[in-house]
């Protein structure tokens, strides 16, 4: 079953490079040698070499599945089941093929149709990868449905209600609808709306620490686990930007319910531990040489990016997804003194 899977990942790791940067068999092109080169692959990574100057490119960068730890080959089957059932193809459908948790499921499901939805070139992409996914037979086996806890699916549907429409205008039968269960059940697990809103919050938090983990778990360098921080700081994807906005109803209830302050404190304290893991490690293999020490290095970034996240997340016209992290990314490489250049600007 490990060989299987190893072999469906390279399967799909070698149909997103093919589809995306060498379409129609061209040969890739090398953006540090500005010309056609050969690549080869690399191994323990997601990525490819160049054979000349050995640059890595990373296939899925540039795709929709960009920052996620769940494998290529989960995504191109959930991309497939998506499309064959228009509407239809729910998280507990998607957890259950894939054999995923249903938490996993459901943001794999948003980020699928968001992009569908929105249409573009990621819409088109995700069609043909779709279509040679299924051409070469790659798609994995049907597996027995796992829909998940009812309080984890209610948590998942509140998560999103509450996101999206805020606590005021969300009704306990909205949750149950999204979640598949009954009133009563809500109320079996929650005593009220604010319960459910703190248990969604625990819930979306973490969510960000587990991805963010998986992320910093990769073997990649000081700087690369960097350039994961600065992506998950600022709202990208639909799941991520959800979460920041369930932030901002805790925020607005911290003052009357001691125990959201309390929450809001210990996800907050997490958070600064995992940049502070970070920001030790690259000065510990003499990458990172901070301005200051590195504790308040770590509370500058912590401020700075929690201002320009609620500032997109709030949907200021001067601070959109790419100039916050085009920001964060000139103001962290100033404190870790690092060249600007190494680290994203957009």
């Amino acid at each position: 079953m490990e060989a299987m899977a190893t072999d469906r990942e390279e399967a799909a790791l070698a149909l997103l490079w093919s589809s995306v940067h060498a379409p129609d068999g061209r040969t890739p092109h090398c953006r540090r040698c500005a010309a056609d080169r050969s690549f080869h692959r690399v191994s323990r990574r997601r990525a490819y070499a160049c054979d000349s100057c050995g640059a890595h490119v990373y296939p899925a960068s540039t795709t929709p599945f960009a920052g996620s730890p769940v494998p290529l080959a989960a995504w191109l089957d959930a991309v497939v089941l998506v499309l064959d059932s228009p509407g239809k193809a729910r998280p507990n459908r998607i957890a259950g093929a894939l054999g995923v948790d249903y938490r996993r499921a459901w943001r794999m499901t948003r980020r699928i149709d968001d992009v569908l939805q929105a249409g573009g070139d990621d819409a088109d992409l995700l069609r043909r990868l779709a279509g040679r996914w299924r051409e070469q037979g790659s798609t994995g086996p049907g597996l027995t449905p796992d829909p998940g806890s009812p309080e984890d699916r209610i948590r998942v549907a509140a998560c999103r209600l509450m996101a999206q429409h805020g606590i005021e205008a969300t009704r306990i039968a909205d949750i149950a609808r999204e979640a598949g269960v009954s009133n009563a059940s809500i109320h079996y697990y929650f005593r009220s709306k604010d319960e459910a809103l703190l248990a969604a919050f625990r819930w979306a938090g973490d969510q960000l620490h587990l991805t963010l983990q998986r992320l910093l778990d990769e073997n990649v360098s000081a700087i690369g686990q960097l350039r994961h921080l600065l992506e998950l700081s600022i709202p990208g994807d639909q799941g991520t930007f959800e979460e920041y906005l369930l932030w901002l109803e805790m925020w607005a209830r911290v003052r009357r319910h001691p125990a959201f302050l309390d929450e809001c404190v210990r996800m907050s304290r997490r958070w600064a531990d995992a940049v502070m893991g970070v920001f030790a490690a690259g000065v510990a293999d003499g990458t990172f040489t901070p301005v200051a020490p590195l504790t308040e290095v770590c509370e500058r970034y912590v401020a700075i990016a929690e201002s320009l996240a609620v500032r997109n997340t709030l949907g200021y016209s001067d601070m959109s997804a790419e100039t916050a992290r085009g920001l964060l990314a000139r103001f962290t490489a100033e404190q870790l003194g690092v060249p600007a250049g190494l680290l994203p600007s957009r």
